[in-house]
This record gives C-alpha cells, structure tokens and sequence, in this order.
C-alpha cells in the first residue's frame, strides 16, 4: 500500500470523525443514527463526535450474536 492510499477497513486500534467513519462504514447518516441507538458508542470532543474502530467491531459481534439468538429462537417456535 502507498502512503497515498487509504485504508479501506475499520481498524481497532484507530479513532474516526464520523464523516470518514460512514464513509469506510458505507453507513448513511440514518443507518448510523440506528446504530448510535441499538448501542453503537461515540466519542464527543466539543462539537465533534467520533467513533472507535475496536467499538464499532464490539458492536457487530453484537448484532451478529443477537441475530443469530433470534434466529434461534423463531427456529424453536
């Protein structure tokens, strides 16, 4: 990778305005909004909000375990 390049990923160890978040996310701004609300964490730092890499990867884990629990639960109704 060139130092001109940017990463294409969500990395654990690094911080993201919001804009560069839902551009690598591919999240619009609703979508992020519905994340900030099922439990996504944002940083504010005076008028600014940001999100970590390793919070956003902690709340897919979640939403992939919380989906697979509802799937299992429709499968045994």
């Amino acid at each position: 990778m060139s130092h001109s390049e940017q990463p294409t990923m969500i990395l654990s160890g690094a911080v993201y305005s919001l804009e560069k978040f839902k551009s690598l996310s591919g999240l619009g701004t609703h979508a992020l909004r519905q994340a900030v609300k099922k439990g996504l964490q944002t940083i504010q730092i005076g008028s600014r909000k940001y999100v970590r890499g390793s919070d956003f990867l902690e709340f897919i884990d979640n939403q992939i375990k919380q989906q697979a629990s509802n799937q299992e639960t429709v499968t045994a109704l």
